[in-house]
């Protein structure tokens, strides 16, 4: 709550479409965004799915972090503490998804892929809980918050649009091989909330 919203402008992110990708590779990228939409936002509104969409896919354009959804999704989740989302290393993917909830997070999930743009979260690249407060929070620019979340982009020119260059390059064979092995859920303090999300 200390850190005020930022007062610069906060444009749109351009869309997203996954150009000549083959249907085997559209299906894992579906998958992933998918999950991640599903175990991060499945209790938030449709914005608050379409933001934490939004973020994995200018993830996947910052050249700073993979260039692929499944790599940015499951990044730091086979590490005690380096999981980038939090579902990935929680124990969360031991929870079978509930069939409404998949469908209505894949919905989200489709429609970013094609190219629907949400623009409220403009570049964001972060976000977290709102009954956290991470470490990284403070070193970035707060833009917005949207129902439990709030979201970041990074300071300067590392937060605007001709940062987001990196090229798209495709999805690993076995995504699931990404996943770290299904453990027991742990409580947040365990896993140490101040990664970057």
């Amino acid at each position: 709550r200390s850190i005020p919203l930022a007062d610069s402008p906060n444009p749109a992110a351009k869309p997203f479409a996954l150009r000549g990708a083959d249907e085997a590779t559209r299906a894992r990228a579906l998958e992933c965004l998918t999950s991640a939409v599903y175990y991060e936002a499945g209790n938030e509104s449709a914005d608050g799915q379409r933001a934490v969409a939004q973020v994995v896919l200018n993830r996947v354009r910052h050249p700073a972090l993979p260039a692929s959804v499944c790599d940015v999704v499951y990044q730091g989740s086979t590490r005690e503490t380096g999981c980038q989302f939090t579902f990935t290393c929680d124990g969360s993917l031991a929870r079978r998804p509930s069939a409404d909830g998949w469908a209505r997070a894949r919905k989200i999930a489709e429609g970013a892929l094609a190219g629907a743009v949400f623009a409220p979260a403009g570049w964001a690249t972060h976000y977290h809980a709102n009954y956290v407060a991470p470490r990284w929070a403070p070193m970035l620019t707060k833009i917005t918050q949207l129902g439990a979340h709030i979201f970041y982009r990074w300071p300067g020119a590392w937060g605007q649009r001709a940062a987001f260059s990196g090229r798209y390059v495709g999805e690993p064979q076995d995504p699931l091989a990404l996943r770290p092995p299904l453990r027991t859920p742990v409580e947040p303090a365990q896993i140490g909330l101040g990664t970057w999300m």
